[in-house]
C-alpha cells in the first residue's frame, strides 16, 4: 500500500519541476495543486490505523451515543471529564448519529486541514509543489491528520482567519477565532497575533536566544507560582495544562527546542522577508515572523508549550519552500543557509528516528507503512503501544518538573 506514498512523491517532484519555477498565474500550475489536495485528502481519508493519537480518536468515537437526545448531557461530560469543546463534541455525534463510521471524521477533518493549507500555499508562495514535499517529508501532514486531528480541525479556521487579517479582512479573523476555540481550546493563543508587532532583525534573534534561556532557567519558578495558580487544580482542563506544565527540559533538549523551534526559523523567515520584492507581501511576512518568534519563544523556552507552535507551522513550512528553492540561486550568505537547511534535515532525522523500547519501532513507522481502509487486517496493534510509551510521563523521569 505505500505505493500510495511513493505515487504522490513522483508526482509532486515532477510538478515541482515543471511548474515551481513559473511567477505568474498559471491554470496548469493551479489544476496540479489542486489534484496534489484531493490526493492528500484522499491519503488519509482512507487511511487505517495510520498514526498513533488516532487510536484515542477513534476509541472516543465508539463511545458516543447512538442518540442525540443526550448531545447536551455528553458535551457537558467531555468538557468536564476530558476537556474537549463542544463544537468538536457535536461533528461527533453527528456522525455518529448519521454515519456510525469514523472515517467520516477523518475524512472531513483531512478536507478542512489540506484545503486550507493549499489555499494558503497558492497565495503566500509559488513554490507550490516544493511546499508540498516539505509538508509531507517533514512529517508535519502526518501530524495534521492524524496526530493532532481536533486542534487541526480548529487550526483550519484559525489559517482563514489569520489569511483574513493580513488581507485586510479582520472581521474574518474574529468570527474564526470563536469557532477554533469551540473546537480546541488551544486556538485561544491566537488571540495574540493581532497584538504581534515585533520588527526583526539579527539583533534581536540575539536578544531572543538570551531571553529564552532566562525563561528556561527560571521556568520552574514561573510554572510554579504563576501558571498553576492561574489554571487551578481540578478538572479536565486543569489536568491536561498540568501535564504539560510538568514537561521540564535538560540543557541539551533546550538547544534542540532554540534550534528547532527559533534560530531556523527564523532564519527562514527573515530570508524570506528580505528577498520578497512585493511590498504588500512583505508586509503580511513580517506580521506573520512577528507572530512566529513569540510563539518561539514560548516553545524554547517551555516544553509543554511547543505543540502552540503548530498555529504557524504552516507559514513557516510555506517560506521553507522559498528558502530552499532559492539556496542556489543567492550566493549572499550561502554557508549560513546551507547550515540551515542542514541544521533543519538533521533534526527531521531525530526525529524521524526517535525509538520506542515497548515496539522496537521509530516515529516515522506511525505513519509507514501505509495502511488503508480496503486492508483492515493489517498489523497495527504496535502503533498504539508505542504511543503509549511515548505519553506516559514517569514521575522521576528527566523530563519532568515538580510542580509545587
Amino acid at each position: 500500500m505505500s505505493i500510495f506514498y511513493l505515487i504522490f512523491i513522483l508526482l509532486t517532484a515532477y510538478y515541482s519541476f515543471r511548474y515551481d519555477g513559473i511567477e505568474e498565474y498559471d491554470s496548469h500550475k493551479q489544476h496540479r495543486l489542486w489534484l496534489m489536495c484531493i490526493y492528500l485528502i484522499c491519503l488519509s481519508g482512507f487511511s487505517y490505523g495510520l498514526g498513533a493519537d488516532k487510536f484515542i480518536y477513534m476509541d472516543e468515537f465508539e463511545e458516543y451515543p447512538n442518540s442525540l437526545s443526550e448531545l447536551g448531557d455528553y458535551i457537558q461530560l467531555n468538557m468536564i471529564f476530558k476537556g474537549e469543546m463542544p463544537l468538536w463534541t457535536i461533528i461527533n455525534a453527528v456522525c455518529k448519529v448519521y454515519f456510525d463510521s469514523f472515517y467520516v471524521i477523518q475524512f472531513l477533518e483531512s478536507i478542512a486541514i489540506n484545503t486550507v493549507v493549499c489555499y494558503l500555499v497558492s497565495k503566500y508562495t509559488h513554490r507550490y509543489f516544493l511546499f508540498l514535499l516539505i509538508y509531507f517529508f517533514t512529517l508535519q501532514y502526518f501530524v495534521f491528520n492524524t496526530e493532532v486531528m481536533r486542534e487541526a480541525l480548529a487550526l483550519s479556521f484559525i489559517l482563514l482567519g489569520f489569511d483574513g487579517w493580513l488581507s485586510g479582512k479582520k472581521w474574518l479573523f474574529f468570527i474564526m477565532l470563536p469557532i477554533a476555540v469551540s473546537i480546541h481550546l488551544s486556538a485561544i493563543i491566537a488571540i495574540l497575533f493581532p497584538f504581534a508587532k515585533i520588527k526583526l532583525s539579527w539583533k534581536l534573534l540575539y536578544f531572543l536566544g538570551i531571553a529564552t534561556f532566562i525563561f528556561w532557567l527560571v521556568s520552574d519558578v514561573l510554572i510554579s507560582k504563576v501558571i498553576v495558580r492561574l489554571i487551578g487544580e481540578e478538572g479536565a482542563f486543569a489536568n491536561k495544562l498540568m501535564i504539560y506544565a510538568i514537561q521540564a527540559t535538560p540543557i541539551f533538549g533546550y538547544l534542540r527546542a532554540v534550534l528547532t523551534y527559533l534560530v531556523f526559523p527564523f532564519i527562514t523567515i527573515y530570508s524570506s522577508i528580505l528577498w520578497e520584492t512585493d511590498d504588500e507581501m512583505r508586509k503580511r511576512k513580517e506580521k506573520i515572523a512577528s507572530f512566529m518568534v513569540i510563539l518561539a519563544v514560548m516553545a524554547s523556552s517551555f516544553a509543554g508549550f511547543a505543540r502552540f507552535y503548530n498555529y504557524v507551522q504552516i507559514f513557516y513550512l510555506i517560506m521553507l519552500a522559498d528558502f530552499v528553492y532559492m539556496l542556489f540561486r543567492i550566493k549572499k550568505h550561502f554557508i549560513i543557509r546551507l547550515g540551515t537547511v542542514t541544521g533543519i534535515c538533521f533534526i527531521l532525522m531525530l526525529l524521524y528516528f526517535a525509538h520506542y523500547k515497548s515496539t522496537n519501532t521509530y516515529f516515522y513507522e506511525f505513519f509507514y507503512p501505509y495502511t488503508c481502509i480496503l486492508d483492515e487486517d493489517a498489523d497495527v496493534a504496535f502503533r498504539p503501544i508505542a504511543h503509549d510509551e511515548a505519553i506516559n510521563v514517569i514521575a522521576d523521569d528527566k523530563n519532568t518538573r515538580e510542580v509545587k
